[in-house]
């Protein structure tokens, strides 16, 4: 393993191998696991969970979106978009899922595409 120390900006970098500082792995790896499905999810290192996916809501009727992994603290944010000119609203949420509703009419529906954070 080659280790360089730049001085002047305080960078370190390692060309190959592993290196570690006080004992703990250090990665260049900014994320520890991932899913990159259309419902996936990508974890952070600390333990910020990105997810995302989608799924479709009839008018006048409530869906509850799964998300691909639990997140094992909490759910901080759930971020939606709808595909077409249907009212999609945001229901109650959990560290497993989230609730969505369509209050248009029984031809409007709709996909509905979130983005939820937490930890």
């Amino acid at each position: 393993m080659s280790l360089t120390i730049n001085h002047q900006t305080n960078d370190i970098s390692a060309t190959s191998g592993s290196m570690t500082i006080d004992g703990a792995a250090v990665s260049s790896n900014p994320y520890t696991a991932q899913s990159t499905n259309a419902t996936g999810y990508i974890t952070l290192v600390g333990g910020l969970i990105i997810q995302w996916g989608s799924v479709g809501v009839g008018g006048g009727a409530t869906v509850t979106a799964t998300f691909a992994i639990a997140f094992p603290n909490a759910v901080h944010s759930v971020t939606t978009s709808k595909g077409n000119g249907a009212s999609i609203n945001n229901g109650a949420f959990s560290t497993t899922s989230a609730v969505f509703s369509n209050s248009g009419t029984a031809s409007n529906f709709s996909n509905v595409y979130y983005i939820a954070i937490g930890h």
